[in-house]
C-alpha cells in the first residue's frame, strides 16, 4: 500500500472508532437505566472478547511470545478492567457529555505520560498546555468545591481516572503492536481484562433481576459491543502500530461533538456554561501542547 494510501486509512480508522466511542456514552446511559454497571461493563468486554475470537478464526494463526505477557498483562488491566469498569461507573453517575468531554483530556494526558516515560522531549509550550487542560478538567470536576458527596463529582473523577490510564495504554501499547496484529492484540487484551473484571461483577451479577431489564437496554448494549468495543479497539489498535500515540490520541477530540449531538437529541441533555468554559481550557491547552498534527511514520 502507498503511504498516501496508508495514510488515508489510518485517517478513516480512527475517525470510524473515535465516531463509535462518541456515541457510546449516550447509548451506554440509555442501557444503565437497567443494567447495573459492573454487569454492563463484564458484558460489554465479554461479548467484545467473544466476537474478537470469532473473527480471529478467520485470520491467520499467531501467537503471543513468552516474553511479551508481562506488557500483555499491564496493558489488559489499564487498557481494559481499569478502562471498562471507570467509565461505566463514572458514566453511570455524571453525564454523557462531562464523559465526552472528559476524554478530550486524553491527548494532554497521553502527551504527559510520553514526556515522564521520556518518550518525547518536555518544551514549556508542552507543559503549559499540559496544565491548561488540566485546570479545564478541574472546573468540570468543580475542584473549587471538592464537594465529594455530590454523585456528578465522583462520576466526573473515576472517569478522569479512566481517560488517565487510556492514555497510559496508547503510550506502552505501541511497541507490541509492532510485533503483532490488531486481531490478536485486541482480543487478548480484551480476554485477560475480562478476567478481572469478571471477578469484581460477580456480586453484582448474581443479584440482577433479568426481567428488569429494559429491551432497549439490551439492542444498546449488542450496539456497545460491536461497535464501540470491538470494532472502535479494533482499528485504533490498527491504526496505533501505523502512528504514533499523541496522533491517535488527538483523534479523541471528535468525541465530544458527536457526543453531544446524541445526548442532545436522545437524552435532552444540554450543555451548561461550566462545560463551555471547560471545554474551552481543554481545548486550548490540547492546541498549545499539539500545536499540530505529527508527522505520518514511514
Amino acid at each position: 500500500m502507498k503511504k498516501a494510501d496508508t495514510g488515508l486509512a489510518i485517517f478513516a480508522a480512527l475517525f470510524c472508532a473515535q465516531f463509535a466511542f462518541g456515541v457510546f456514552p449516550v447509548i451506554g446511559k440509555i442501557a444503565l437505566v437497567s443494567i447495573p454497571p459492573l454487569p454492563f461493563a463484564l458484558f460489554r468486554v465479554g461479548g467484545a472478547s467473544l466476537l474478537l475470537f470469532v473473527l480471529r478464526r478467520f485470520l491467520p494463526r499467531e501467537a503471543i511470545a513468552r516474553a511479551d505477557w508481562p506488557a500483555i498483562l499491564l496493558l489488559s488491566l489499564l487498557g481494559v478492567t481499569v478502562n471498562q469498569i471507570f467509565f461505566i461507573e463514572g458514566l453511570s453517575r455524571s453525564t454523557a457529555i462531562n464523559a465526552t468531554l472528559l476524554m478530550v483530556t486524553i491527548p494532554v494526558l497521553t502527551l504527559g505520560v510520553a514526556l515522564l516515560l521520556r518518550q518525547e522531549e518536555a518544551t514549556p509550550r508542552k507543559l503549559a498546555g499540559c496544565v491548561l487542560a488540566l485546570a479545564g478538567a478541574l472546573v468540570l470536576l468543580g475542584a473549587h468545591r471538592f464537594d465529594w458527596s455530590s454523585r456528578l463529582f465522583v462520576g466526573d473523577v473515576l472517569l478522569l481516572v479512566n481517560a488517565t490510564a487510556y492514555s497510559f495504554y496508547l503510550v506502552l501499547s505501541r511497541p507490541i503492536l509492532r510485533k503483532y496484529s490488531a486481531a490478536l492484540f485486541t482480543n487478548v487484551t480484551f480476554a485477560v481484562g475480562a478476567v478481572p473484571v469478571a471477578v469484581i461483577a460477580a456480586a453484582p451479577l448474581a443479584s440482577l433481576r433479568w426481567e428488569t431489564v429494559e429491551p432497549r437496554a439490551w439492542l444498546c448494549l449488542g450496539l456497545v459491543i460491536v461497535f464501540p468495543s470491538a470494532l472502535a479497539y479494533l482499528l485504533n489498535a490498527w491504526a496505533l502500530g501505523r502512528t504514533d500515540a499523541s496522533r491517535v490520541a488527538l483523534f479523541v477530540t471528535l468525541q465530544p461533538a458527536v457526543a453531544t449531538v446524541f445526548a442532545m437529541v436522545l437524552l435532552g441533555e444540554r450543555p451548561t456554561g461550566k462545560t463551555a468554559l471547560s471545554a474551552g481550557l481543554i481545548v486550548a491547552g490540547l492546541v498549545l501542547a499539539h500545536p499540530r498534527l505529527p508527522r505520518r511514520n514511514p
